[in-house]
């Protein structure tokens, strides 16, 4: 039942995204060495051969504070691919967590952008029944309460385990 659900959590390196991760028990981590050849290929790695239900990716946006970014869209030159989680859904789950969240049409346009578009991309054209979303969430100094915050998202990542959606 629940247990069945395979969730794989990525963060890069020296962000607040590794510091997220270290809250997360009982998942697959995956830290990346920010780089942006490296990253895709170790994500891809860990995908094949796996049957994830989820691939929950973290990175750090500086412009934010005290709130997450749920990424919609990953994008390169003119193809755009969208995510295959209901990102509405994952929002309103965040907010009754406590955590303010805000729909995000830009990945970016290095590292975080990179890794979700080369997943995505990977996941179609595998034709594999994984959902992947990427979570920006603020620098540490942004953050004026790690400890609930982290502990939200945590509490959200269990929920999903624990309901299987």
């Amino acid at each position: 039942m629940g247990n069945t659900t395979k969730i794989l959590l990525t963060a890069f390196r020296g962000s607040s995204a590794e510091w997220l991760l270290k809250g997360f028990e009982n998942y697959e981590l995956l830290l990346l060495p920010n780089d942006k050849i490296k990253d895709s290929e170790l994500l891809i790695e860990a995908i094949s051969g796996k049957n994830y239900d989820y691939i929950i990716s973290f990175g750090q946006r500086p412009s934010i504070k005290d709130k997450v970014h749920i990424e919609t869209t990953a994008r390169e030159g003119d193809f755009s691919i969208k995510t295959n989680v209901d990102c509405e859904q994952l929002k309103a789950q965040l907010e009754q967590h406590g955590v303010p969240a805000k729909l995000s049409h830009n990945a970016g346009t290095s590292f975080c952008n990179q890794l979700y578009l080369n997943g995505l991309k990977y996941i179609k054209q595998n034709e594999l029944d994984t959902k992947m979303v990427f979570i920006h969430i603020p620098y540490l100094k942004n953050i004026s309460d790690w400890k609930f915050l982290s502990s939200a998202i945590v509490k959200e990542i269990d929920s999903i385990l624990l309901k299987g959606e």
